[in-house]
């Protein structure tokens, strides 16, 4: 017991202090059609998956039964169920003022790197493995409800959880956003956070160039986030939104698996939704 103990005492600090880079995986988020909804209203709130936020905020189609689980917590922090409506739609009564936090995750599971390309399932499962990782995707968003912020602050349990310090209700563009990431309730410092906004095209940064053949990014890494900041040793971050509309902020965490003999590492993926006015 002891000895077990220990190994899970030192996964935990590894996942305090391992960082790997952005994950090449879908996302998963929340697109609610009311922010900041008026008490005695009802919110739909749809599941968006898939690689990219594009201005319709539906990339792909998440499929039936992918979804694990869905839930709000509100403002007087009770935990309260959503309707659901079709695979990818659900609706949640708005009864109290206050900040109301939405959380939604997909199954966990494994792949593995092989000669061969990716594979389902764990090294013990597939053959020549190369490299595994257990997912865990996970999506959150806040509704201010009655001009309230009451609980904005409130913790839904996310292993990997993205915390809103200020009233999103309140942010103009040209504002900055500041949020907390917590990792196991733990302040997760150096972190490093990524935002961009609904339809976000890199050409309207900076017109592209196409680069020499030798200096070609070909991964074309993170040019789909407009803001990348990092979390201070408090686990906070301030992000700089210049444009209003809808946004997501995402966070990808990987640290050591606790059986090595069974995979190579854990990665947490949570992507957070508002909308600047």
């Amino acid at each position: 017991m002891l000895r077990k103990a220990f190994v899970v005492l030192m996964v935990t600090v590894f996942c305090s202090l391992a960082f790997g880079g952005a994950a090449h995986a879908h996302n998963l988020w929340l697109n609610p059609d009311n922010y900041f909804p008026a008490v005695g209203t009802t919110v739909e709130i749809g599941i968006g998956w898939g690689h990219t936020y594009p201005a319709n905020r539906v990339d792909q189609q998440i499929k039936d039964g992918q979804l694990e689980n869905i839930q709000a917590v509100d403002p007087s922090g009770a935990t309260v169920d959503l309707t659901q409506m079709s695979t990818g739609k659900y609706q949640l009564a708005i009864d109290k003022p206050g900040a109301w936090l939405i959380t939604a995750r997909v199954k966990p599971g494994f792949f593995t790197m092989t000669p061969d390309g990716r594979k389902w399932g764990n090294k013990k499962a597939v053959e020549n493995a190369v490299k595994c990782t257990n997912f865990h995707l996970q999506a959150k968003t806040v509704l201010i409800a009655g001009g309230s912020d009451k609980n904005l602050g409130g913790v839904t349990g996310q292993p990997l959880e993205i915390i809103p310090i200020t009233d999103p209700s309140k942010i103009k563009a040209g504002d900055g956003l500041a949020v907390q990431v917590l990792f196991n309730e733990k302040p997760l410092a150096d972190a490093t956070v990524r935002a961009t906004y609904a339809g976000f095209n890199a050409e309207d940064i900076a017109p592209h160039k196409p680069a020499p053949p030798e200096k070609k990014d070909t991964k074309k890494r993170h040019h789909h986030y407009p803001v990348e900041t990092s979390t201070d040793a408090q686990g906070k971050a301030a992000l700089q939104l210049k444009n209003a509309g809808y946004w997501m902020v995402t966070i990808s965490h990987r640290c050591p698996f606790a059986d090595l003999e069974t995979c190579d590492e854990y990665m947490h993926n949570v992507a957070f939704t508002f909308e600047v006015k």
